[in-house]
Parts: structure tokens; C-alpha cells; sequence
């Protein structure tokens, strides 16, 4: 399976826009676009958009601490996809701007092999317990390939 990967997109859902037709050049099919918050709206938004390329993509997104009163969405999610198990969060809630051990046992508590999340807006991967992978902010050109094979993840981090 593979997955796109944004996070903490702030309002600038049109750069975004320009950053998928950039890396849609260079990825065939994708089956998930998953948001990690901090731009709830913005990714409503980009439902169609992604649709019209992606017919069948699944779309997914949390809560960040700043999609205030957002109706429909939650601040964590566990799914599955492609064998393993994905926690998507946005991280706040997990202290990641200090240290990443108490997201990663979460995740782990939760039968989640990979943690995706934002909030620090950089981006940064770490094989602990969890494969515990931030894409960075897509308003500053960020974001992440995951593909996921029968449980187990291959990325790339992508920079516009």
C-alpha cells in the first residue's frame, strides 16, 4: 500500500496542491493520503482534488492542536494498512517536541508498528519499538512517501 503522508499544512492547502502534481510526476497510484493535523480544513479541502487523481485513495486526518472545533475528527487513529498497524496522531499530545519514548509506547500499546505524526513541523524518522516517522510541515514543502508490503515500511522524505 502506498501512502502519502502531510502534516501540519496551516492554511496553504494551494501549495499543497502544487506539491502533490509535483510529487504525483514521480509515484504511480496512491492508496492513502493521511493528514497529522494541523490543517483539518485544509485537507477537507483537498478532498476532491486528491479524488480526481486517486479515485479510490482512502483519506484519513486528525485533530492538531490548532483545528479547533473541526466536526467529524478525531485526534488519533489506528489502521490498518498493508499488514501493520498505523497510529496517526499529531503528536502534541505526546510531548514530541521534547522527546519521542512516550509516543513510541503508546503506539506500541496499541499494536501499532509505525507512529506518524507532525507537530514539530521537521521532519524526522526513528526505528524504535515503532517506526516513529514525522513528514515535516507541507506548508514549508514537506512531506513523506510510506509503502507498506505485507507489514512491513519503506519511505522516502520528500522536500519541494
Amino acid at each position: 500500500m502506498r501512502c502519502i503522508v502531510l502534516s501540519d499544512t496551516h492554511g496553504h492547502d494551494d501549495d499543497v496542491r502544487w506539491m502533490l502534481q509535483q510529487a504525483w510526476k514521480d509515484i504511480g497510484p496512491v492508496d492513502y493520503y493521511l493528514h497529522c493535523g494541523d490543517g483539518a480544513y485544509d485537507f477537507m479541502r483537498l478532498e476532491n482534488f486528491i479524488r480526481a487523481r486517486d479515485e479510490n485513495a482512502l483519506q484519513y486526518g486528525v485533530m492538531g492542536n490548532c483545528d479547533v472545533g473541526v466536526p467529524g475528527v478525531p485526534d488519533q487513529r489506528v489502521l490498518p494498512i498493508g499488514g501493520a498497524q498505523v497510529f496517526l496522531t499529531h503528536g502534541h499530545r505526546y510531548h514530541v517536541k521534547s522527546e519521542y519514548g512516550y509516543l513510541d509506547e503508546v503506539a506500541r500499546e496499541k499494536g501499532c508498528s509505525i507512529a506518524l505524526f507532525g507537530h514539530t513541523h521537521i521532519p524526522f524518522w526513528e526505528q524504535r519499538q515503532t517506526l516513529l516517522l514525522n513528514p515535516g510541515s507541507a506548508k514549508d514543502g514537506h512531506m513523506a512517501l510510506l509503502e507498506i508490503t505485507n507489514g512491513k515500511p519503506k519511505f522516502k522524505l520528500l522536500a519541494f
